[in-house]
């Protein structure tokens, strides 16, 4: 077996963690859903984490024959899957304390609520995303490509520092803007296929 597909496998299982905490969580927000006011910005959130998964998973391919591995640039490795698992666990309530009766479960207090946390954990994230490659020796820390990503750092640091609405819908905004342009533009196929 390849080192890259060994390795491979606990990426898998950290991202398919993840994905089974948000989409598990949304079925239960579904199935009480009579009792969830929902707010749009925790929708969008959540969607964005979901799609930072699947990018993820598909950007792994990028270093397939890219990287001589050690045992610490695995554990390195292990850090941004393992916060997006994080993030997954901390953006859907798992709880909703009790019998809420008359009142609706508000996931617009329970987004801001969590959001510096979440946020504070997106942007370590980021954070890993930018210096990885460089980290890896795959590629520089200088290309054009960083800036898209610091973009999406300030943008995610702010939601982490403010609490107020327009800072989290300019947030979500260039976050979505950044990740569709590369999603759709620059890693729509995986290098090396």
């Amino acid at each position: 077996m390849e080192i890259f597909n060994y390795l491979n496998v606990m990426i898998a299982i950290l991202l398919g963690v993840g994905l089974f905490q948000v989409l598990g969580g949304i079925g239960h927000l579904l199935q009480v859903r009579h009792r969830v006011k929902p707010y749009w910005l925790h929708s969008l959130w959540v969607l964005i984490l979901i799609m930072a998964h699947a990018h993820l998973w598909w950007s792994f391919w990028g270093l397939h024959d890219a990287v001589t591995w050690t045992y610490v640039e695995f554990l390195y490795l292990l850090i941004g899957p393992a916060g997006l698992v994080i993030m997954s666990q901390v953006i859907i309530p798992g709880e909703f304390h009790g019998e809420l009766h008359d009142q609706k479960f508000d996931l617009r207090q329970h987004y801001y609520d969590i959001s510096r946390l979440f946020f504070s954990i997106f942007a370590v994230v980021m954070s890993w995303g930018i210096f990885l490659e460089p980290v890896l020796g795959v590629r520089s820390l200088f290309v054009e490509f960083r800036i898209l990503q610091a973009l999406a750092l300030v943008a995610i640091g702010s939601c982490a520092a403010s609490k107020r609405p327009l800072v989290h819908t300019i947030g979500v905004t260039v976050v979505s803007a950044l990740f569709g342009f590369v999603v759709f533009l620059i890693r729509f196929r995986p290098r090396g296929a």
